[in-house]
């Protein structure tokens, strides 16, 4: 049996499907991987995923790094919600690092060759959605590199709760949790928090995972493609967790340039340290 840490429950093999922790489409590499609920991971895990990639800024970075999924498709920003600021006329507006900007006429069926035409767009950028996703990324992650460890030893249910609910969501409910957080528009300039952001963007344009055991807690920071995501710092009991070699001070995990390179807090900080 496999316990899936997204539902923490024991299932079969036959009822489990892999993970990327990171999504491909998010600067993940194959390996990076766990085992999970297959049902539940088409259903939900797929959701904030695909939510968070579909994220204008977010899809700007995948665009420009040629960040590609399963489909191995370029991935090309599209704003349907566009019109011509002059006269209102409807317009989709593409932007591709490579090919440039084009805006589409949906009326015509041709593309608008108008250099310096005045435009408005409504785009999508998710306020919500980052918490969910990393808590996503703490709950694989931390089994990942813990193992029984995490699974013994953390709050496992305050990152399901939020995993599964917006901070809004869990607001309306009152709902009563010991984990804190930090999202991507937070502006909390605690210390901490800037070196998580410094490692972030230090690893542009690879994406990175950061686990960081302290006195009763563990915290987790995730950055995609370069930007910081946001942090969970929930309960746990650490005195068993390694904390020599690549687990000196804690974990950090970043697939880049086709490999998956896992170092010591310690490390990723000489190093942050040696490249300012």
């Amino acid at each position: 049996m496999i316990w899936c840490p997204y539902t923490d429950k024991e299932i079969s093999p036959d009822d489990a499907s892999r993970e990327h922790i990171i999504p491909l489409s998010l600067g993940g590499l194959d390996g990076f991987e766990i085992p999970v609920d297959k049902e539940f991971n088409s259903r939900v895990g797929a959701k904030l995923d695909g939510a968070l990639a579909n994220d204008f800024l977010v899809a700007l970075s995948r665009n420009a790094h040629d960040i590609r999924g399963h489909s191995k498709r370029r991935p090309v920003v599209t704003v349907k919600k566009s019109a011509d600021a002059d006269t209102g006329s409807p317009l989709q507006v593409t932007f591709d690092q490579a090919g440039g900007l084009k805006m589409w006429c949906p009326i015509n069926n041709k593309y608008v060759e108008e250099p310096g035409k005045k435009l408005s767009s409504q785009v999508n950028i998710s306020t919500d959605i980052d918490i969910s996703f990393v808590a996503k990324v703490a709950l694989s992650a931390g089994y990942f590199a813990y193992g029984e460890c995490f699974q013994g030893c953390v709050r496992h249910d305050e990152l399901r709760l939020m995993m599964n609910n917006t901070p809004r969501d869990l607001e309306a409910k009152n709902a009563n949790i010991d984990t804190l957080v930090d999202g991507r528009f937070s502006s909390n300039s605690a210390d901490e928090l800037k070196i998580f952001r410094l490692l972030c963007k230090a690893v542009s344009p690879a994406s990175i995972v950061g686990l960081v055991p302290s006195p009763g807690r563990l915290g987790v920071f995730v950055g995609i493609l370069g930007s910081y995501m946001g942090m969970v710092n929930v309960p746990a009991v650490v005195d068993d967790f390694p904390n020599e070699g690549v687990y000196d001070l804690g974990h950090v995990i970043c697939p880049q340039n086709g490999d998956l390179v896992r170092v010591s807090f310690r490390r990723a900080l000489q190093k942050l340290v040696g490249d300012v």
